[in-house]
């Protein structure tokens, strides 16, 4: 594990990295269907979906950076074993931390063929119409697996890169949609019970999961006190994105009609004119941009299931070049296993569920196990915050 430690300690990760790297990871596929689900139980409220849903999903981010505060320089693929070791057993520990890690690893690789299925589905009924959806998959996966051959340091450099290109754009369409909107769709502004209000924030809950990759990440913080700020604003800049793009929705087509949209957003780009006409087709330029945001989701998640593995062996780069040109093949396979649209969204139902419970217990359960052992760790080489 010393050399884990020491290989992790050649990186750092400023906080404008974290913030890039986490709201680059949240805004991918799920923008597209946001306005739809966000709207189908809350209605023109749906509004309130990302407002409530980001509420939770900072409270879990929290959490997750302050167990990594614990334990400074460590991945939770490392502090796990610690966490669970008896005393003087410390490899009992890593087979008791086992599930935990496997359960955590397995739902990212799996929410990894979901995002790509989606991407690919979006694609071949939108832009590329005569194209297999197999190429447009398999091509998203050779991206990812570039970015898989490097170290940590390119992927937080990548995603600052592609940031801008991400952010930008996507405001601007949400702006520029409201010039035909028709605000009264947004009244009465609450007519639903406190019920509806939950199912509404869990429909959103899909649409904010990722950032349960700073479980890794969160490892090659340049400064260990400023994990948390760097969650919040990531938080911050993903739920007003959303929620600018659900208020655009609503505004333009009314509740009713969002609900007959298998893609929303991308309709909604559709029906927005540039001032000048200097784009006639914005969905052909919102696409080249959304391509960007899915492959940091892509390509983020699957490296730090990638990198998570590594450090359970004890490996290197090599290893992880390896496994993760193997690792493709099999989830071409469960990409590939839903038949149609809608056993993609009730998979994607499933995943928010399990998006949920990993979010909220694991870093839970970690905290209880912690409080209930009255063990502190401090680590060597990262006493210091900052």
């Amino acid at each position: 594990m010393k050399r884990q430690e020491a290989d992790s300690s050649r990186y750092s990760f400023t906080s404008w990295q974290q913030i890039c790297l986490i709201t680059s990871t949240l805004i991918g596929v799920g923008v597209l269907t946001l306005p739809r689900t966000a709207t189908s139980r809350l209605m023109e409220a749906g509004w309130m979906s990302p407002l409530i849903g980001s509420l939770g999903a900072y409270f879990s981010l929290w959490m997750i950076a302050k167990l990594s505060r614990r334990f400074p320089g460590l991945t939770f693929v490392e502090y796990s074993p610690l966490i669970w070791a008896p005393k003087g057993s410390p490899r009992l520990g890593k087979w008791i931390s086992f599930p935990w890690i496997f359960a955590y690893l397995s739902f990212l690789y799996v929410a990894t063929g979901m995002v790509s299925r989606i991407f690919g589905e979006v694609v071949v009924t939108s832009v590329l119409l005569d194209t297999p959806l197999e190429v447009i998959i398999i091509t998203m996966f050779l991206l990812a697996f570039f970015l898989s051959l490097h170290e940590v340091d390119v992927v937080a450099r990548v995603n600052e890169i592609l940031f801008p290109l991400i952010i930008v754009p996507v405001l601007f369409i949400a702006i520029a949609s409201f010039q035909k909107a028709d605000w009264n769709y947004l009244f009465p502004l609450i007519r639903v019970s406190g019920k509806s209000v939950m199912e509404g924030a869990y429909e959103a809950i899909y649409s904010f999961s990722g950032f349960e990759i700073m479980l890794i990440f969160f490892a090659f913080t340049k400064r260990n006190d400023g994990k948390e700020k760097a969650g919040f604003f990531g938080i911050l800049i993903t739920m007003v994105v959303y929620t600018l793009i659900v208020v655009a929705g609503i505004a333009v087509f009314g509740f009713e009609e969002l609900q007959r949209l298998t893609w929303p957003t991308l309709e909604l780009v559709k029906s927005t004119e540039v001032p000048g006409l200097i784009l006639e087709r914005l969905e052909s330029a919102f696409l080249a941009v959304w391509v960007a945001a899915v492959f940091t989701t892509v390509a983020n998640s699957y490296y730090a299931v990638i990198y998570g593995l590594r450090q359970w062996f004890k490996k290197g780069l090599r290893f992880q070049r390896v496994v993760s040109g193997l690792l493709f093949i099999p989830l071409f396979i469960i990409t590939l296993i839903p038949q149609n649209v809608v056993e993609i969204f009730q998979i994607s139902s499933y995943m928010g569920m399990a998006n949920l419970i990993l979010n909220l217990g694991v870093p839970s359960v970690y905290w209880i196990v912690l409080a209930l052992r009255g063990r502190r760790w401090e680590s060597k080489e990262g006493k210091a915050d900052g």
